[in-house]
């Protein structure tokens, strides 16, 4: 039974997650449905039939093991602030599928069970196991998720303006509460596995966590960005300059860009993006290095508007293509024209 309970609460939660109208990690998505697979086979474990049925249900059941303590270790570094490069990611998934793949040996070989037993009691069926070699690795990689997460805790502990200690706090306890669970578990032999409701717990708190950052964050605040895209134009474009779209700010100022065809290149047909966003473009397309952007003014009809042309960067390296931004800043040409007049005037 408690292994329905944390695979309904899992459910219950990844639908809330994927409800929630701001923007909320993709690990703890992934956490969540780690969970509730996990889950599925400590329930099928126990209700297998023969030593076959286990041996998979028991590889199911791995799925938590193997992949929450990564999962949980980048949720802490996201919520502490703390950029994980991305080839650093890349090995952290390949180092646990790997790991994985010897858990997928359990009854074929001795790398992971030198020995596995079907056996049931009153609670349920179980495996009487002896553990092989890497199982030990298994228990090395969680340990080092851990104890990187509790560094990470730490550190963060020093950086008071940046993440609340309260918080730091509370992620320090659930990790090792977590961890210290398992291994008092695997000290005392119980009958019942306490691994998925204990992740499941955590999980609460990791998502409470999040989200009540993100109820604050700047960058997931929907009515900030919703002004910023109302009166700032967008216009994309790939590496090839050919057009990727554009938002309706865009549009208001350029009309013409609504005839474009998107992924083609740009008409030469005239129009207001020609005359004035054109050959600046393709001088900035052109450069040795276009990682430097380029801010320009240009008039049209006694307004003054402002334009910056910038390298479409993905995962903050790769080069993907180019961005214009363009607004009305004529009010800010008014007050800076105002201010440097009242220099002059208290200078002469």
């Amino acid at each position: 039974m408690i292994y329905l309970v944390s695979f309904g609460i899992a459910l219950l939660l990844l639908l809330l997650i994927t409800a929630y109208s701001r923007a909320i990690d993709i690990n703890m998505i992934l956490l969540l449905v780690i969970i509730a697979v996990s889950s599925g086979g400590f329930f099928a474990m126990a209700a297998s039939q023969n030593l076959a049925e286990a041996l998979l249900a028991n590889k199911i059941a791995y799925v938590g093991g193997v992949f929450a303590p990564m999962i949980v270790l980048l949720i802490i570094c996201s919520i502490c602030r703390v950029s994980v490069p991305v080839p650093l990611r890349m090995a952290m998934y390949v180092a646990q599928l790997l790991v994985y793949a010897s858990v997928c040996t359990m009854g074929k070989g001795t790398l992971f069970y030198r020995s596995a037993a079907f056996k049931a009691n009153s609670v349920g069926a179980f495996l009487d196991k002896e553990y092989g070699p890497l199982h030990t690795v298994y228990l090395v990689m969680l340990l080092a998720y851990t104890i990187a997460g509790i560094g990470i805790g730490l550190y963060s502990l020093n950086r008071k303006n940046v993440v609340s200690r309260i918080n730091v706090y509370t992620l320090l306890f659930a990790d090792v509460f977590a961890v210290g669970t398992y291994l008092v578990e695997r000290i005392v032999h119980l009958d019942v596995e306490l691994v998925p409701m204990i992740f499941t717990v955590c999980a609460v708190v990791y998502a409470s966590l999040l989200i009540r950052l993100n109820n604050y964050s700047i960058f997931n605040n929907q009515s900030i960005l919703e002004e910023r895209i109302r009166n700032i134009g967008y216009i994309y474009f790939d590496r090839k300059l050919r057009f990727m779209g554009c938002n309706e700010c865009a549009t208001a100022l350029f009309p013409e860009l609504e005839e474009w065809e998107l992924e083609k290149r740009i008409p030469g047909n005239g129009g207001r993006f020609n005359t004035f966003l054109r050959q600046p473009l393709l001088s900035f397309a052109g450069s040795a290095d276009p990682s430097e952007p380029v801010r320009k003014n240009y008039e049209y009809k006694g307004r003054v508007y402002r334009f910056e042309i910038s390298a479409i960067r993905t995962n903050g390296r790769r080069f993907g293509g180019f961005v214009i931004q363009v607004k009305d800043a004529t009010d800010e040409s008014g007050r800076a024209a105002g201010a440097a007049e009242a220099d002059g005037g208290m200078t002469s």
